[in-house]
């Protein structure tokens, strides 16, 4: 049953309104068809009535019309002549009339599928604007509305609900960012003074040596908070950056690069082996929110990695500029690697276990998102991860 596809609301709408008219159709016809065979056979009757006596030698005969009047024949014979003349008179206009009939039937049919379909088509035509309107509405684009033009009626009830529904939603997402930045604004405060008032006794040997292991796990546990507040700031603003986007041009290349330098010390500790670009491939972006996006994809690649496994960056620029960051690792499936972008999964890991925040590969799905990109992530055959970063051309961003 899934291999057939079943017809379109516009085609079953179009198919009942032909159906109607043709069904209608077929009962006029039918009806006339009918009206016409009886009328015929009461004057038949009629003549039988008056004409056809035991005696076939009477000079005349009379017929009683339908209106009170009266038509004289010759009598005998001639009203058995006229009697049978008539009858194949009535069976030649009935056969044409059915010949006929059906003719007109089959030109109405195609009229009336015509009909139907334009019909369908003038009817669902501001449906079809809901649909498109409502596709092209994404995260970013929320402040658009489909102002349905139109008299005032269901659909346009319905898009007027919509748009309600788009206001609130819209609000919705705006509390949640304002509450976010809000929240990490006020976090990064108390944390601050908890890490110093942590590190000066430290430093200073006031501590107790059974104490201090207890200490340091603090400053681990408070350095791990003030780095989840960072990237929840930044997920908070890239959200909201296609509106702001500072576009300049960047070197991908040379973000990659860069990333690598600034991890180099755990690149090499693990022996991992990188195959970086070195072709310079530009693109017109915020230079910040790329940077990071740039920066999370190679610590993503780095951090679950196997000892000394290798690390395969390549950048292409075609009809869009792609980064795709290969890495070595266990096997995936499909269903971990579709997970790998919610806030704060490590796949196998715990919330409470690791270095990372679990925010990496949802900020540059985010970042990419809203600098007018995507990020797809797939597993490697081999086991590992395969990360494809594309932004718009530069051209795009000319034009």
């Amino acid at each position: 049953m899934t291999g057939r596809r079943r017809w379109g609301f516009r085609a079953r709408l179009a198919a009942l309104i032909a159906g109607v008219f043709i069904f209608g159709g077929v009962v006029l016809l039918g009806v006339q068809y009918l009206l016409v065979q009886q009328l015929f056979a009461q004057g038949i009757s009629t003549i039988t009535a008056g004409c056809l006596t035991n005696d076939t030698t009477a000079a005349e005969c009379s017929i009683e019309t339908g209106d009170g009047g009266e038509i004289v024949i010759g009598g005998g014979e001639i009203g058995s002549v006229a009697i049978a003349q008539t009858t194949q008179l009535s069976e030649e206009v009935l056969s044409g009339l059915l010949t006929w009939s059906i003719v007109i039937l089959v030109a109405f049919a195609g009229v009336a599928v015509l009909a139907a379909w334009w019909l369908s088509r003038r009817s669902l035509e501001r449906i079809a604007r809901i649909t498109a309107t409502a596709r092209e509405i994404t995260r970013e684009g929320l402040h658009r509305r489909l102002d349905l033009p139109g008299p005032r009626d269901e659909l346009t009830e319905l898009g007027d609900t919509i748009d309600g529904m788009l206001d609130r939603l819209d609000d919705a997402f705006e509390r949640q960012d304002r509450f976010i930045a809000g929240a990490s604004h006020e976090l990064r405060t108390p944390l601050t003074t908890t890490r110093t008032l942590l590190e000066i006794p430290l430093a200073q040997g006031r501590v107790p040596a059974e104490l201090t292991p207890a200490v340091r796990g603090a400053l681990e546990a408070n350095e791990r908070s003030e780095r989840i507040i960072a990237a929840l700031l930044t997920l908070a603003r890239s959200t909201q950056a296609s509106a702001e986007v500072a576009a300049l041009p960047v070197d991908l290349s040379e973000l990659v690069r860069a990333s690598l330098d600034e991890r180099a010390s755990e690149t090499a500790s693990r022996g991992v082996t990188v195959d970086a670009p070195d072709a310079s491939v530009l693109v017109v972006t915020d230079a910040e929110l790329v940077r990071i996006a740039v920066g999370n994809l190679v610590e993503n690649a780095i951090r679950h990695n196997l000892d000394h496994g290798r690390i395969r960056i390549t950048t292409a620029s075609d009809d869009a500029v792609r980064l795709r960051i290969e890495n070595d690792g266990r096997e995936l499936t499909g269903d971990e690697v579709a997970r790998l972008t919610e806030p704060f999964h490590r796949g196998e890991r715990t919330r409470l276990a690791g270095s990372g925040t679990g925010l990496g590969l949802t900020l540059a799905d985010t970042i990419a998102r809203a600098l007018g990109g995507s990020l797809e992530l797939a597993p490697r055959a081999l086991g590992g991860l395969v990360a494809t970063l594309t932004l718009p051309h530069p051209r795009a961003a000319e034009s």
